[in-house]
């Protein structure tokens, strides 16, 4: 077995951790940029004050960008880029959900390169400038991984970018920034830390290390799942639970990449407006209906095992629970979904490649 994983960086976990480590922004950098949500959640949350005191007590100088929006744009990362270059950042502080943190790293890009959309996308440009990641939701993983994921109106697509350069140099989890979630979005974003847990444990690229950090995450985040259809009350061990399950699906999925449920989803997205943990979750059945039929790779049922769900009628049922009704797809719809998701290289590294017809099927049962 030949194999390379490559996880850099520190990870401070833990209530309270900025305060208990200002340090942690020493050598980073003298002018920081602050990216972060149109939506003021990171003030409100005190992510935002705790973070600049801690750069105060460093005598680091910071501007804030919050103008990011739910699946950023590629004239948002622009606009960020110029605003970097315009307050000399030489570092990057991204607050929030998955949306801010993929900003961030864009950002981070173009804050020192003017290039184009295809030089970008073609990963055509030298250094980023260094990130710090404070995850404010438990799904994303962002905080761990190289990718950044850019909506392109004009293309009518989220497009992936994808480099080494691009893992945060410093990863804050403070489960104390998640507790004011909503239930829903709690929700959502723990369905999508599931699905990278599960689509990593299903790649034909795992290693030992994403196997691992799937597993666990796995374990961790099956019974929360069941914990959610239970209950709207989400206590702060649960809070901790789900941010640690989704550091190390973080973790899982940053080594083995994306795979079905996420290509696929990404439709659900654009064209139905529906948030991107939830995409993926109406998906996730079918998906693994797909892996049980077309695979006899144990891997498949253990994903169920490792979960402590009895059998796939029991995902399925809790994730109708937590993800609601599909969206109404005209035939049209459907075929241009397909259309969209075909031929994009990354559905190669599930356990078994879909074609075409794979993808309709696995659309068509999503949509029942």
């Amino acid at each position: 077995m030949t194999w390379h994983s490559f996880l850099p960086g520190h990870i401070y976990f833990g209530n309270k951790v900025i305060q208990q480590n200002p340090e942690m922004f020493r050598g980073l950098g003298r002018q920081a940029l602050i990216v972060t949500g149109q939506g003021g959640s990171a003030r409100r949350i005190g992510a935002l004050d705790d973070i600049t005191q801690a750069l105060q007590q460093q005598d680091i100088q910071w501007e804030i960008f919050d103008q990011v929006e739910a699946n950023p744009s590629i004239a948002t990362v622009r606009d960020g880029g110029q605003r970097a270059r315009q307050s000399g950042a030489d570092f990057i502080i991204a607050i929030g959900g998955g949306s801010p943190m993929d900003a961030a790293k864009a950002i981070a890009v173009l804050a020192l390169h003017d290039i184009s959309d295809d030089q970008l996308l073609a990963l055509q440009f030298g250094e980023a400038l260094p990130l710090v990641a404070v995850p404010t939701t438990a799904g994303t993983g962002s905080e761990v991984t190289a990718a950044s994921i850019i909506t392109f109106p004009e293309r009518e697509a989220k497009l992936g970018i994808r480099d080494n350069k691009l893992l945060p140099r410093v990863a804050i989890l403070d489960p104390g920034y998640t507790v004011s979630l909503p239930w829903q979005i709690t929700a959502d974003t723990a369905v999508d830390a599931y699905s990278h847990a599960m689509e990593s444990y299903l790649s034909v690229i795992a290693t030992p290390i994403s196997d691992m950090h799937a597993r666990t995450a796995l374990d961790i985040l099956g019974p929360q799942l069941k914990r959610l259809t239970a209950s709207r009350e989400i206590g702060m061990a649960d809070r901790e639970a789900l941010l640690l399950g989704s550091l190390l699906a973080g973790m899982a999925i940053s080594e083995t990449r994306v795979t079905i449920p996420h290509l696929l989803g990404y439709t659900f997205t654009i064209y139905k407006d529906i948030p991107h943990g939830r995409a993926n979750g109406l998906l996730m059945p079918a998906f693994m209906t797909f892996n049980l039929e077309k695979s006899q790779d144990p891997k498949v049922k253990q994903v169920l095992e490792y979960s402590h769900f009895k059998d796939l009628q029991e995902l399925t049922e809790v994730l109708a629970q937590l993800c609601g009704p599909p969206p109404v797809c005209s035939e049209a719809e459907r075929q241009h979904f397909v259309d969209r998701t075909t031929g994009n290289p990354s559905l190669a590294n599930n356990l078994v490649a879909p074609d075409r017809e794979d993808l309709a099927a696995m659309l068509a049962r999503a949509l029942q």
